[in-house]
């Protein structure tokens, strides 16, 4: 709800100021005082264009400033959340861009819009309002249908997520078929070279140390042979076998010596085991050219792959281990493709079937819809007019998260013309009465927690005036708190307000001005007088006031 309304240099408004309150509000005034201003700038609110002639001549800015209660949740998205009402904001400067504010923090102007408009509505005429939308249109009758259509619009978005998810999922799957492809081919051969070379990682780190002794095999055989001559009993042997004899001879009892004789000994078993196993390295040797080329073809295949696939042997196998990861995702999306046809088949049928409830029950629906509001219309003073919601299906189309229906309100305001669309069917005064008759009709079902209607009673009078009061006191009516402000010259309409505020064009400093003052509930009845075109003191008019308040009362009270 809007709690109250300010506005600074908008037109001939200098500064008016109004509070409202929940229930019907009527705005009255002389023709030309500004009170479709007040509808210009709820429109500012919500995003509208702005342009420079709005502001009054000599004013720095038009500015218009609302107290919105209870907080839109839809702020939430630009602010922090709080409880605390927001503040809502619109400047035009006279000599640049508009600017927004939501609780004094500067916003892009489509805020105001994104904020306020699933709360605000306004019916003005010469406008495009929210009802002409093919997307409002369409949500307004999927709710006005009750729940069983509601499961239904369920069932259809499952399907339909269902659908688009296995679509986009094919079309991935068709895309990166030949990449796909490709990649197969490139990791099943690596895979395969990988574990054709049998790769141990023990084994083939000494494959270098081996190479090394088969290419010199000849010569660790000569060494190895001259080695153990030399520690042989000829060689280093023979003197350390002298010295042991020598030592052992003496009999003496020397610990000293004996500690030598002990070492001399050790010495030379360990020369002559050292001969021993020298001559055995030596006959170890195995001088094998085949053998050698084969370890050299194994370092040469070593070489390649871990030029391709890693620093060393670990790596390699590393590598082999992701590549074969990779290989199963990729032949799991080839399977996948062989059986997402089929599976895309069953959800396009489901898509096909839920969309089918959703377009018989928007069927049923849009004819009750209809009924209804011509029954509106022809108290509004449009008995002739027909309001049709065409419902058609698009086979063609591609299937929408809202379903495969076109959604159209149509009026035809008199016998023998084609429907057409809102926009074009009627005129302003007319559209502002299909909009109420619509608003009526779809009361507990609208989440617009505030409807404005300018100048909704243009070219009707009388009876229907009274129709068209009791109606928005009808839209006003109920625990839903919703607020309707109309803007009017018709006390048979402003008869059934709750709160009345007139308009009042006057001079200030030599310049016109205009102010905005709520009336009284004891100043009504000369306020509804003066509208009725009598002086307001003439017992007469005052007289045919009281009527109009008597008989708004007892409508709203039936």
């Amino acid at each position: 709800m809007i709690e109250e309304l300010h506005i600074r240099g908008l037109g001939v408004i200098e500064d008016a100021h109004l509070a409202l309150a929940p229930g019907l509000t009527v705005v009255t005034g002389e023709t030309g005082a500004g009170k479709t201003m007040l509808v210009t700038a709820l429109q500012l609110l919500l995003g509208s264009r702005a342009d420079t002639s709005l502001v009054r001549a000599g004013a720095p800015a038009a500015s218009v400033d609302a107290v919105v209660n209870p907080r839109p949740r839809e702020a939430d998205e630009h602010l922090a959340a709080s409880d605390d009402p927001l503040i809502v904001a619109r400047e035009v400067p006279a000599d640049g861009r508009s600017r927004a504010r939501l609780d004094g923090r500067p916003v892009p102007v489509g805020a105001l819009a994104e904020v306020l408009g699933a709360h605000v509505e306004v019916h003005a005429q010469h406008e495009h309002v929210r009802l002409a939308r093919a997307e409002v249109q369409r949500d307004l009758l999927d709710r006005y249908a009750g729940a069983p259509h509601a499961r239904a619009l369920t069932t259809y978005r499952q399907a339909h997520s269902r659908w688009r998810e296995l679509s986009a999922r094919a079309e991935r799957l068709q895309a990166d078929a030949r990449e796909r492809a490709r990649e197969l081919d490139r990791l099943r051969f690596e895979v395969a070279e990988i574990d054709r070379a049998g790769l141990d990682p023990v084994v083939d780190a000494e494959l270098d140390a081996a190479i090394e002794r088969f290419a010199h095999a000849e010569q660790l055989q000569q060494a190895a042979v001259t080695a153990g001559a030399a520690l042989g009993s000829e060689g280093a042997g023979e003197p350390v076998g002298i010295a042991v004899a020598a030592l052992r001879r003496l009999h003496v009892d020397d610990p000293a010596l004996l500690a030598l004789t002990d070492r001399v000994v050790a010495l030379a078993e360990e020369v002559t085991a050292l001969a021993v196993d020298v001559r055995d390295y030596g006959e170890s040797i195995d001088v094998d050219p085949a053998a050698l080329a084969e370890l050299q073809d194994r370092q040469h295949l070593l070489s390649g792959l871990t030029r391709k696939y890693g620093d060393d042997i670990a790596a390699v196998l590393a590598y082999a281990e992701e590549a074969r990861t990779r290989l199963a995702a990729l032949e799991s999306d080839e399977v996948d493709a062989g059986q997402l046809a089929g599976q895309l088949g069953e959800a396009a049928e489901a898509v096909t079937a839920a969309a089918a409830a959703v377009h018989r029950g928007r069927r049923t629906a849009a004819e009750q819809l209809a009924r209804v509001v011509d029954d509106h219309l022809a108290d509004l003073g449009m008995p002739h007019a027909r309001f049709t919601v065409a419902v058609e299906a698009l086979p063609d189309a591609p299937p929408a998260a809202h379903g495969t229906d076109r959604i159209t309100f149509l009026l035809a305001p008199n016998p023998g013309e084609p429907p057409l669309a809102l926009a074009q069917a009627a005129s302003g005064g007319e559209r502002s009465r299909v909009a109420l008759a619509i608003e009526v009709a779809l009361a507990d079902v609208d989440e617009a927690s505030v409807l404005v209607f300018d100048e909704v009673d243009a070219g009707i009078g009388g009876a229907t005036a009274l129709k068209v009061g009791e109606k928005l006191a009808r839209l006003a009516a109920g625990d839903r708190g919703r607020q309707v402000l109309c803007v009017t010259h018709l006390a048979q309409l402003a008869a059934f307000a709750d709160v009345h505020h007139v308009v009042e064009k006057g001079l200030s400093g030599g310049r016109t001005v205009t102010t905005a003052r709520r009336v009284a509930e004891d100043h009504r009845v000369g306020e509804l007088a003066r509208m009725l075109g009598g002086d307001p003191d003439a017992d007469a008019g005052r007289e045919h006031a009281r009527e109009l308040l008597d008989t708004a009362r007892a409508r709203r009270a039936g």
